[in-house]
């Protein structure tokens, strides 16, 4: 059942991705676990800026492209604590945030308000 809008969806697109840019500054990682969790936030933020949402910016991703982008997202975070050998006690938020993603993903709604698909069909029905 899908019932979030994608309004919702890019709001929290947002906040997480600054989450996870911030996450290896409060845990106190370092190396390689701090630069690959900054990156996958940068890469979160840079997806949805391109997402054909109405929090997109230059709306070029369809949405259900994005949703599966959040899916390998999903996946990233869910496995990374033992890629790159998190202390046990701190893997938690990645857990969390993974499966927060897994569920955003399942209840999304899959069109947006005001997409370029949609205003296109308006044209033809003109």
């Amino acid at each position: 059942m899908r019932f979030i809008p994608t309004l919702v969806h890019g709001v929290i697109d947002y906040i997480v991705g600054l989450v996870v840019i911030a996450l290896p500054f409060m845990l106190g990682f370092q190396g390689a676990t701090r630069l690959t969790l900054v990156a996958l936030g940068i890469i979160a933020i840079l997806y949805s800026l391109i997402t054909d949402y109405e929090l997109g910016v230059v709306r070029y991703l369809r949405v259900r492209f994005h949703l599966m982008l959040d899916i390998v997202f999903a996946i990233a975070m869910l496995t990374l604590p033992s890629f790159l050998d998190f202390p046990a006690d701190l893997r938690w938020p990645n857990y969390l945030i993974g499966i927060a993603a897994l569920v955003l993903v399942a209840t999304t709604e899959i069109r947006a308000t005001g997409t370029a698909d949609q205003d296109n069909n308006k044209e033809i029905t003109r």
